[in-house]
């Protein structure tokens, strides 16, 4: 294979791109056409020197044509397998994105889901404080009605024993009326006796100073009239 020089090189990178450029098919056909031409014009007898330069021109540039062909063939190739190995890459990097998307959605999902929770938390919290305020405001704290308890408790059990302690002396007390009260039964019926016996002897006495006081009281001539009667 031959090198190209620095001009042929430079032309190439300069015409690189365009649809005809130098070493493309349709360039190295063109010149093949002219090759040809200037080669029969050679053979037809025409021994002028300018149509033998003309031919080795032709040639060259032919020559030049194919080897810029061939350079251009590897680059494509060099391209193709280029192409090749970053599609690779990208089908490589794009799998990778495509997991690490669904990595990304899940852990979306999962936040989402997790900040739906923590809003509710928040919100139920809020609305107990709401609720914890309003029972420390309208009631007392659970402290101190659980100290007022116990105290009522003392009370009770304070009263409750006061009460069984009069409870006993009520009963001592009820016992001691009712021998009390069997006593003054029995000592009525003692006087009811002594007043049966000494009825009679009252009665008899008392007709006896009525007697007497009727006489004392009587005028002096019935006093008479009964004394001369007598």
């Amino acid at each position: 294979m031959a090198h190209l020089d620095n001009a042929t090189l430079r032309e190439r990178i300069l015409t690189s791109g365009a649809g005809n450029a130098r070493g493309s098919l349709t360039k190295v056909a063109s010149q093949y056409r002219e090759f040809i031409h200037q080669l029969m014009r050679t053979k037809s007898g025409s021994d002028d020197g300018s149509a033998a330069a003309a031919t080795a021109t032709a040639a060259t540039n032919i020559k030049t044509e194919l080897l810029l062909h061939d350079l251009e063939i590897r680059k494509s190739i060099l391209s193709s397998q280029a192409y090749s190995g970053n599609s690779c890459t990208y089908n490589a990097t794009l799998s990778q994105m495509q997991s690490s998307l669904s990595s990304i959605q899940q852990d979306i999902e999962t936040l989402t889901s997790t900040l739906i929770q923590q809003r509710q938390v928040h919100s139920r919290r809020k609305e107990y404080n709401a609720l914890a305020k309003i029972a420390n405001e309208q009631h007392p704290p659970i402290h101190k009605t659980k100290s007022e308890l116990e105290q009522v408790n003392e009370q009770i059990q304070l009263v409750e024993k006061e009460v069984e302690e009069a409870t006993e002396k009520l009963c001592v007390r009820e016992k001691q009326l009712r021998a009390l009260m069997s006593c003054l039964g029995d000592l009525k019926a003692s006087l009811n006796e002594e007043e049966i016996v000494k009825q009679p002897k009252e009665d008899e006495e008392g007709c006896v100073k009525e007697a007497e006081v009727a006489e004392v009281a009587a005028p002096p001539a019935k006093k008479r009239k009964r004394d001369g009667t007598s």
